[in-house]
C-alpha cells in the first residue's frame, strides 16, 4: 500500500517511516525544503517537498497515494510564534484533511495529542469522552491540536474515512537519561508536583499503525503508557540506581515566576526558555490518561515507564562515561 506520511523526519514521523517500509508499504514522506533527511537513516522512501500550510504542494503530495498519516505539527511548547502555531497545526491540518477527501484516499490517520483532550482536574485519567477543558488557558499548543480535530471532524461529515490518534507524553530517551544521571549525581531531587502519562514512540507507532489496519472511521483513540507523578518518576529512579535520595518540590509560584522572566528573555534571544508558561501551567497539573478503548479495540499493549527507565540505564552502561 503506498502511503503519504508527513511529518516523516521528526522524533516519532522517522520511526513511522522505518516501521512502515519493514511492513511492506511504500511510503511518500513529505517534508519541507528545509528539512534534513538524516532522521530516516537511509530508509527507503520517495521524499516530496512542501509545507502543510501550502494547499497545493500537500494536494500534489496526496495523489496517488491509497492512505495518509497526518504526523506533522509544530510542537512548540514556548508563546513564540503564535500565528506559524495555528497555521501549521490547524490550518496545515485542514490541507491535508481535504486533500485526503478529495483524492477519495482509503484511510487518514492524524496523530493529534492528548493535549487536544484536555487535562484532568483531579488524578483521575481523562479518556476520549472527557470534555475539552483549557479555553481560555492560553495553551496555545493544546488549543491548535483541539482545534485541528475539529477540521478533520469537519471532513469526516464530509465523507472522508479519517480516525484521529492521540498519543500522550511520548518519552525522549534523552530526556530519561537526564533523569538517571540527575539522581545519580545529586543527593536532593527536585519535582513538580503533577504527573504525565508517559509512552514509548515505538508503541505509538504501533497503535497507528493498529489504528490505521482495524480503528473505526470516525473515532479517536488515546494512545498513553503508564500515569505517572514527577516525584515517582524520580523514586524509581533512585531505587532502579540502588541510591538513597531526598525530594524537595518545587512550588509553583517558582516556576510562575520563572516563565515570567524567562519567557520575554526567550523573545529576546530567539531561544527557547527553560521554563515556559506551559511549562508552568502542566507541570502542577496530573496529565493522566486512560488508553482502555485503544487497548481493547486494536489491540494495544504499552510498555510501562519502568521497562523505560531500564532500557535508558542499559543505554547509560554502555556508555559509561556518560554517568557525570
Amino acid at each position: 500500500m503506498k502511503i503519504l506520511l508527513t511529518g516523516a523526519t521528526g522524533h516519532l514521523g522517522a520511526r513511522l517511516a522505518r516501521r512502515l517500509v519493514a511492513a511492506g508499504h511504500e511510503v511518500r514522506a513529505f517534508c519541507r525544503a528545509t528539512s534534513a533527511v538524516e532522521p530516516l537513516g537511509g530508509v527507503p522512501v520517495e521524499i516530496a517537498r512542501g509545507d502543510v500550510r501550502d494547499r497545493d504542494s500537500v494536494q500534489q503530495a496526496v495523489r496517488g497515494c491509497e492512505c495518509v498519516i497526518h504526523a506533522a505539527a509544530d510542537v512548540n511548547y514556548w508563546r513564540q510564534d503564535l500565528a506559524r502555531q495555528m497555521q501549521v497545526n490547524v490550518e496545515g491540518t485542514r490541507h491535508v484533511a481535504e486533500a485526503a477527501r478529495s483524492a477519495e484516499v482509503r484511510r487518514l490517520v492524524h496523530v493529534s495529542s492528548v493535549a487536544a483532550i484536555g487535562i484532568p482536574t483531579n488524578p483521575t485519567p481523562a479518556d476520549e469522552a472527557f470534555r475539552f477543558n483549557l479555553e481560555g488557558t492560553g495553551l496555545t499548543y493544546h488549543l491548535s491540536k483541539r482545534l485541528a480535530e475539529e477540521r478533520v471532524i469537519s471532513e469526516i461529515d464530509r465523507g472522508l474515512n479519517a480516525i484521529i490518534v492521540n498519543p500522550a507524553s511520548i518519552e525522549h530517551e534523552e530526556r530519561t537519561l537526564a533523569l538517571l544521571c540527575k539522581v545519580r549525581r545529586k543527593s536532593w531531587i527536585t519535582y513538580f508536583s503533577g504527573g504525565n502519562c508517559v509512552v514509548h514512540p515505538d508503541d505509538v507507532v504501533e497503535g497507528t499503525l493498529a489504528a490505521l489496519e482495524r480503528g473505526r472511521a470516525g473515532e479517536r483513540y488515546i494512545l498513553g503508557g503508564e500515569n505517572v507523578t514527577f516525584r515517582e518518576q524520580a523514586e524509581r529512579a533512585a531505587r532502579l540506581l540502588g541510591v538513597d535520595r531526598r525530594f524537595l518540590r518545587v512550588p509553583a509560584v517558582a516556576t510562575w515566576m520563572a516563565a515570567r522572566i524567562l519567557e520575554p528573555l526567550a523573545r529576546k534571544r530567539n531561544t527557547p526558555p527553560r521554563i515556559a508558561y506551559m511549562v508552568h501551567y502542566c507541570a502542577q497539573r496530573f496529565q493522566f490518561y486512560d488508553s482502555t478503548k485503544a487497548k481493547r479495540a486494536l489491540d494495544y499493549r504499552p510498555r510501562s515507564f519502568g521497562e523505560m527507565l531500564s532500557q535508558s540505564k542499559r543505554t547509560l552502561e554502555r556508555h559509561a562515561g556518560s554517568w557525570q
